[in-house]
């Protein structure tokens, strides 16, 4: 029987690559409302993923994902890199939960 997890992840992933994918597919639309809703659809998507992760009933753990996200926005604001925003988040993320 497959986990909670396990569907739980597949779905995300699915849902991350059509958002991602079917703008590209559906390119040469002709229907605006198609166009404008496939551009703002992966824009929410990340956006739902992003507070579901950050978000979680464990004080501790919240501090941790609230904290990490300092670095991500400094390390982007300093170099306009995403890549290395993102890593620099990752790492904060991995120290500060050895530190709890």
């Amino acid at each position: 029987m497959v986990s909670e997890k396990v569907l739980a992840i597949i779905a995300v992933a699915l849902g991350t690559y059509l958002a991602r994918f079917l703008p590209l597919k559906i390119k040469f639309a002709t229907s605006d409302k198609i166009k404008s809703f496939l551009s703002l659809s992966s824009t929410s998507v990340i956006s739902a993923l992003f507070v579901t992760s950050v978000f979680t009933p464990d004080a501790a753990e919240f501090g941790v994902r609230v904290a990490a996200l300092f670095p991500l926005i400094l390390s982007f604001y300093r170099w306009r890199n995403f890549g290395l925003s993102i890593f620099a988040a990752v790492l904060s993320y991995y120290l500060l939960r050895l530190a709890v």
